[in-house]
Parts: C-alpha cells; structure tokens; sequence
C-alpha cells in the first residue's frame, strides 16, 4: 500500500490468534488430514519460540501486515498469577516474553488479551482484573503490557429476539468490561468487542428493519450502544462476496462507527465447520474460490462505501498461515529463530 506521501505503508488488518492451530509438522498430518481438520494434527500457537516467531512472521507478511491480534490462553495462567500475586511463575514469564517479542519484531503491534466465556452475565467483566494487574504489577515497561483486552461473548445471539430488558441488562454488563479495564493505572487499556452483523435487526421474516433499545440514554440499534461502549469492534460478517461484505458492515453500523472514530474490522472466516458460503476453508461449493488469493482479493475489492473498514482475519493457523494446503502457505521466514 502507498501512502499520499509516496512511502510504503503497512497493512493494517487484525487477527484472532486462538490456542490451537493445524500444525504440519506433525508426523503424518498431511493435505487429507487437513481437509478434514484432524483434532491429533493441532498444536498451542505460541507457547515455543519457534510458534512465537511464526506469528510475528505472519503478521509481517509483506502487503498484508497485522498490526493488532487478539491473543487467547492468557485466561488461567493470568488468573493464576493473580491468586497467587506472583509474577514470577512461569506461565506469567511466558506471557510476559511474548508480549516483549511481539512489539518488538512487529512495528506498532497491538496486543489484546481474549477472552471468550460467552455467557449473558458477560463474565468476561470479572477477568479484566487478570490483566490490570499483570499490567500493573508484573509488567516494566509499555512493551510488557498487553495494549487492550477483546471480548468475544456471542451469547447475545440468544436473547436478540426477546424482550428489552435483559438486552438492557447485557449492555450494562458489557459496560462493565469498560469500566474495568478504566481501573488500570499504567497506561490505558483498550478495549474491544466482537458483534454480529444482524444483532440491530428486527427478528422477522420481511425486508431488514432496524430494532431500536432504549440505553444509556439514547435510543439506537444494540449495535450502535455497542460500539459506544467499546474503542473498537469487528462486525462478523461472514462471507467471501464483496457485496454481502458491504451490506453486511453497513447493518453492523459502519457508517456510525467512522462518524464516532471508532475503528471498524470485518472479520471473514477461514475456518472449517461454517457454511460454504462464509468461509474461505477448501471444499468444493458454488461459492468462488476457496484460496488465500481469493481472500486477498476480497480485502482488495472492499469499495468506498466501506473504505475505512480493516480486514480481520478468523484465524492464525486456521487455516491462515497454516501450510496444511497448498493454497494455503504458512508464512515462515527460514531463518533461526531467536529465543526471546
């Protein structure tokens, strides 16, 4: 990407990096296993140096830069450390090297703790104090820190169609996970959420209608309080067609987040298991491509009625990166890997 300026800007996409992710180099997890995503073939996505690194290359891949990841399987050990008030443990130290590699071999990396309990109390509001405190009493330094927190809780998708009150009730406890995340005393910590693109409709059979919820003293779509009460959000629209992407972001307010300053992440799936149609997992289906390239050039297609959304990939070696298919490649550098 050029900038107005003539200098070669880095992408700015995001990522879900989960515990697990397909591993080739596991004894016998070739192409048939992996296109039938074989449970014995995965293996965690960042807890050697090696995996580390093969992340940092990820999100270093030229023209395709990830500049903010959402990091799981920092919920127990971080809780640990909490409990027990020891920086010192192991799993904190393990953290705490990632954390320091990442900003230091990706430029402007941004990393948030992922948490995803995905319950109508939001439990996710009792972890933040995990990270408060490693951020505030284990870490030295700013690139120490984990930079935001990022709730994955879907349990929303339960109650969209019901009445306003326990709508009113989620949101007060999602604003919960802000108000948290407010209490850390070094730095700020971000915060940032994952929603449906229909959670601000109307549950009925005709055209797309918006449902408004009275909250925090505006009336608006669930989707527009949502983006109020978190810094940013990615909007799961979930489809490999540029159009549907658009109308997708737009139901998902798009539009509302730019006016607010909010960033605005689309995130397309790479994962088996979800239709064909919203998915770039290889599969024969009417659908296009099923392609790195193909998700590429969707990015590349998105138009200037979406213009200010930033790509989210779904996920770090599920498939993207993953070197388990030939259209799929992981992006390694073949260099030693040094031991952070």
């Amino acid at each position: 990407m050029v900038s107005v300026s003539g200098v070669i800007s880095r992408s700015r996409y995001a990522m879900y990096v989960w515990t697990t992710g397909w591993d080739s180099s596991i004894p016998g997890c070739d192409e048939g296993k992996f296109l039938t995503w074989d449970s014995t073939c995965m293996s965690h996505t960042w807890d050697t140096p090696a995996k580390r690194q093969w992340l940092w290359d990820t999100c270093n891949l030229p023209g395709r830069e990830v500049d903010l990841i959402f990091l799981s399987d920092v919920h127990r050990p971080l809780e640990r450390g909490y409990l027990s008030n020891d920086c010192s443990l192991p799993e904190i130290q393990r953290i705490k090297t990632a954390l320091t590699e990442g900003h230091a071999r990706v430029p402007d990396l941004k990393i948030y703790a992922l948490y995803a309990v995905s319950d109508l109390p939001v439990s996710e509001q009792f972890l933040v104090k995990f990270v408060v405190w490693y951020n505030d009493i284990c870490a030295a330094s700013a690139a120490e820190r984990f930079d935001g927190i990022a709730v994955n809780n879907e349990a929303f998708s339960k109650i969209k169609c019901g009445k306003e009150k326990p709508i009113k009730t989620y949101l007060d406890n999602l604003m919960a996970v802000k108000k948290e995340a407010k209490k850390q005393a070094n730095g700020v910590l971000k915060t940032h959420y994952s929603i449906g693109w229909h959670w601000g409709l109307q549950c009925s059979t005709g055209p797309a209608t918006s449902r408004l919820i009275s909250w925090g003293g505006k009336r608006a779509k669930v989707t527009t309080h949502m983006i109020d009460i978190f810094d940013s959000v990615d909007a799961q629209v979930a489809y490999t067609r540029t159009s549907q992407v658009v109308e997708r972001s737009k139901w998902a307010d798009y539009d509302y987040a730019v006016t607010a300053g909010k960033p605005f992440y689309t995130t397309i799936y790479t994962n088996k298991g979800t239709a064909c149609q919203t998915t770039y997992f290889p599969q024969s289906c009417p659908w296009g491509e099923k392609t790195e390239a193909a998700m590429f050039a969707l990015f590349d297609s998105y138009p200037k009625d979406i213009e200010h959304a930033r790509p989210c990939i779904h996920y770090f070696r599920g498939i993207y990166s993953s070197g388990g298919h030939s259209d799929w490649p992981a992006h390694k550098q073949s260099r030693d890997v040094l031991v952070g």
